[in-house]
């Protein structure tokens, strides 16, 4: 079939430019999000139908080793509820989701999950030891992240976005995502579990 280049129908200059501009586009986004201030309207649903909600739930059950203390754990055996924080160590929107997560009161478990492919458990244990973090931290495997995507929608993995998860008993989570969310906001929807 012959397109309007008169070879194959490929227009490779149209498909090119496209692919430019929307990856020009979504790192605009990524860095406006990035270094942009925590107001901004959030984003909540739950994991049991809310927005934009799914069935995978496996994201629950992987078997996660803490960059800490080479324990190994999943979210559903830790005890509840489970406040779990999508981050990558170069976001300083994260660094600022962290430390509001730092003042939380034991009434929820604090997990900081990298999400971020190009980082590694040594650069994830160098970020939550230089910055006194002692909760669980680790790095999501593919799969988990895949399941998190099903379930919460790619904004789960958007660190900028500063996601948190709070995941309770009976497979219900809530998802937060757009702003940063205070100690207290976690506290009140772990409360709700």
């Amino acid at each position: 079939m012959r397109g309007q280049d008169g070879a194959n129908g490929f227009q490779p200059h149209t498909s090119r430019r496209r692919l430019l501009a929307a990856t020009g586009a979504l790192s605009l986004g990524v860095l406006a999000g990035c270094v942009g201030g925590d107001s901004g309207p959030g984003a909540s649903g739950t994991a049991d139908g809310g927005t934009p909600g799914g069935t995978d739930r496996s994201w629950r059950t992987t078997e996660l080793t803490d960059v800490l203390t080479e324990e190994t754990f999943s979210i559903d055996g830790l005890a509840g509820p489970v406040a779990v924080q999508s981050f990558a160590v170069w976001c300083p929107k994260c660094q600022r989701q962290s430390e509001a997560l730092s003042n939380t009161d034991g009434s929820v478990t604090v997990v900081g999950l990298n999400t971020d492919p190009n980082e590694d458990a040594a650069k994830v244990r160098q970020h939550a030891e230089s910055n006194g973090f002692d909760w669980r931290f680790a790095v999501a495997p593919a799969e988990m992240t895949e399941s998190l995507v099903a379930e919460f929608g790619p904004t789960v993995t958007n660190a900028p976005s500063t996601p948190v998860i709070v995941a309770c008993d009976e497979g219900v989570a809530e998802f937060f995502s757009g702003s940063q969310q205070s100690a207290e906001a976690v506290q009140s929807a772990a409360a709700d579990c």
